[in-house]
C-alpha cells in the first residue's frame, strides 16, 4: 500500500514537472508586430532628454509623421475574435476531462483559470465602438506631445500660426490622435480654428491611390507562406494545441486569432496579464513576430521596389518643408508640421528613406540565421501604436557662418542610415540623398494606366526590333543566296 502511494505521488510529481506556467513569466516577450505598445518599443534607447541637444545649433523647424494610438478591434476583427467564446469552452472542457494529463505540454492551473474566467466584455468588444482609439493610448499621445514641447519649447509655442496639421477628417483615429497631441501641447482641449490644416487623403494614404501597389500586395507574400509551411512553424502550432488540451493541431487561423487577442490585451493594459498571451512561449511569440515582419517587409518595406516609390510622398513633403526654412531667414511659419496617418504609410516612408535595411532579404527559410535574429526590419520597433517619425531642422553657427543639420528620430530614437549613422545628418548630405528621392517622386508612375501605357510602348518597341531583325536576316540570306548562284 505504501509503495502504491509512493508510486502515485511520483507520477503526479512527474506530471506537474511538465506543466507550463507562462502567465508568471517575470520578463515576458512583448514585441507583437504593429500592435506593440509604444512603451515597449520606445524603451532601451539613449537618454531621451539629451538626444535633441545638438552642439552649437538651434532648432528652427519640426516635421513629424505620426501613427494613431491603439484602438478597439475593427468590425471584421470583432467578428473573428468572438470565436474565442466557443474556443474557450473547448479549452475548459479539455481541462475538465483531464485530456491535459495525456500531454507534457499542459498549462498550469493558474493559467487555465485565467482562460476559464475570461469573458468577451462590452463596451471594448462592442461593434458600436469598433475602430475607436483606446483611452490608454490617448494618454500616451498626450505624454508624447508633452515630451516634444519640453525638448523644443521655442518651436512648440502657444502661437497657432506656428503649426500645420495634416489629418484625415473622415478617420476617427486621426482626429482622436490629433486631440491627444494638441491636449499635450497646450495642456487643454483646443478648437482648431486658426490652425493651418490639410485633409488630403492622397498624401496621407498614398498607397491607397496606387493601383499597381494595391495589386502587388493583394496576396499573402510568398515568403510568409513558405515560413508558415516550415516545420518550426508547424511545431509552434502543435505545442500551443497540446498546451490547450487538444490532441490534434488547431488551425493556423485559430493561432492568429489567439495572438491578436493577446496583443490587443497588452496594448490596452501593458501591466495586466492576458490569458491568451499565456498560451505562448517566448519562442512561439518570436515566430509569430517574424511572420508579421515578413508580411510588412514585402507589403511595405524593402522586399518590393514599388514600396519606396510610393513612400517617397512623405520624403518629398519633408524636403519641401525644410527647404523653405533653409532658403529663408528664420523664423518661418509654420515651424511645426504634424501629419497623422497609419502604420503602412510610416513603413513605406522608412523604406523610401532606406532606413532599417538589412544586408539580406527576410525570407521564409532563414529565420534562424544570425542576420535575421539581429534584423533591422522589425515592425514591433518601427511601427508600434503611437509610432512617430520625426525630423528636426537645426541652424548651426560653425566657423563664423550658418549651416544646417537634420536630426532624424524614430520613436524618439536616432535613426541610423548608411550615409548618416548618428541620426544627426549634414544638410548637404541630406539634400543629396533624400533630395534625390523627393525629386524623382511621382505617384503617376505607379498607376495601372501609366504602367499599362509603358508596357504597351515596350511591347511595340520589342515587336519593331524583332521585325527589323527578321527583315535584316532575310536580306542577308538573300545576299548570300545571290552569291552562291553567281558562283
Amino acid at each position: 500500500m505504501g509503495w502504491s502511494l509512493l508510486a502515485l505521488f511520483a507520477l503526479v510529481t512527474l506530471g506537474f514537472a511538465y506543466e507550463t506556467c507562462l502567465s508568471r513569466e517575470k520578463n515576458p516577450y512583448l514585441f507583437f508586430g504593429t500592435k506593440t505598445s509604444y512603451i515597449v518599443a520606445s524603451r532601451g534607447g539613449p537618454n531621451h532628454t539629451k538626444v535633441h541637444e545638438v552642439p552649437a545649433c538651434e532648432p528652427v523647424a519640426f516635421w513629424m509623421l505620426y501613427r494613431h494610438e491603439s484602438y478597439e478591434p475593427e468590425e471584421d476583427e470583432i467578428r473573428r475574435l468572438q470565436v474565442l467564446n466557443d474556443f474557450k469552452k473547448d479549452v475548459v472542457s479539455n481541462y475538465r476531462r483531464s485530456i491535459y494529463n495525456k500531454t507534457n505540454h499542459r498549462i498550469c492551473l493558474p493559467d487555465y483559470q485565467l482562460i476559464e474566467t475570461w469573458e468577451w466584455k462590452p463596451p471594448r468588444h462592442n461593434l458600436t465602438f469598433a475602430g475607436d482609439t483606446s483611452s490608454e493610448e490617448f494618454i500616451d499621445a498626450l505624454k508624447l506631445a508633452q515630451n516634444w514641447r519640453q525638448r523644443y519649447p521655442n518651436l512648440f509655442t502657444e502661437n497657432r500660426r506656428n503649426y500645420k496639421f495634416k489629418y484625415m477628417m473622415d478617420d476617427r483615429r486621426s482626429t482622436t490622435s490629433l486631440g491627444g497631441l494638441t491636449r499635450g501641447l497646450f495642456n487643454k482641449s483646443v478648437v482648431y480654428d486658426g490652425f493651418l490644416s490639410e485633409h488630403d487623403n492622397k498624401l496621407l494614404r498614398p498607397h491607397k491611390f496606387c493601383e499597381a501597389w494595391t495589386k502587388s500586395v493583394g496576396d499573402t507574400p510568398i515568403q510568409l507562406r513558405l515560413f508558415e509551411a516550415k516545420q518550426e512553424y508547424k511545431e509552434m502550432i502543435r505545442n500551443v494545441s497540446l498546451r490547450l488540451g487538444f490532441n490534434y493541431d488547431i488551425s493556423a487561423d485559430a493561432i492568429r486569432i489567439i495572438f491578436d487577442m493577446c496583443r490587443y490585451d497588452k496594448a490596452w493594459d501593458i501591466s495586466k496579464v492576458s490569458p491568451w498571451c499565456a498560451v505562448f512561449t517566448r519562442d512561439d511569440l518570436r515566430r509569430l513576430e517574424y511572420a508579421e515582419d515578413l508580411e510588412t517587409y514585402y507589403n511595405y518595406g524593402h522586399g518590393n521596389e514599388l514600396n519606396a516609390k510610393v513612400g517617397c510622398v512623405f520624403v518629398k513633403d519633408m524636403m519641401n518643408f525644410f527647404t523653405s526654412h533653409v532658403g529663408n531667414e528664420p523664423p518661418q511659419k509654420p515651424q511645426v508640421m504634424l501629419q497623422f496617418t497609419e502604420a503602412p504609410a510610416l513603413l513605406l516612408t522608412l523604406a523610401a528613406m532606406g532606413a532599417h535595411k538589412d544586408p539580406v532579404h527576410l525570407e521564409g527559410h532563414n529565420y534562424h540565421s544570425a542576420p535575421m535574429q539581429a534584423r533591422k526590419w522589425s515592425s514591433s520597433k518601427m511601427a508600434p501604436f503611437n509610432a512617430n517619425l520625426a525630423a528636426v531642422l537645426y541652424r548651426c553657427r560653425l566657423n563664423g557662418s550658418y549651416q544646417h543639420k537634420v536630426l532624424l528620430l524614430l520613436n524618439e530614437k536616432p535613426i541610423s542610415l548608411d550615409w548618416c549613422t548618428s541620426g544627426v545628418c549634414e544638410w548637404s548630405q541630406f539634400v543629396i540623398k533624400l533630395g534625390e528621392v523627393a525629386n524623382s517622386c511621382d505617384l503617376e508612375a505607379c498607376n495601372e494606366t501609366h504602367i499599362g501605357r509603358n508596357v504597351a510602348i515596350l511591347v511595340v518597341a520589342v515587336a519593331f526590333i524583332f521585325l527589323a531583325a527578321v527583315v535584316a536576316a532575310l536580306w542577308c540570306r538573300s545576299i548570300l543566296n545571290r552569291g552562291k548562284i553567281s558562283k
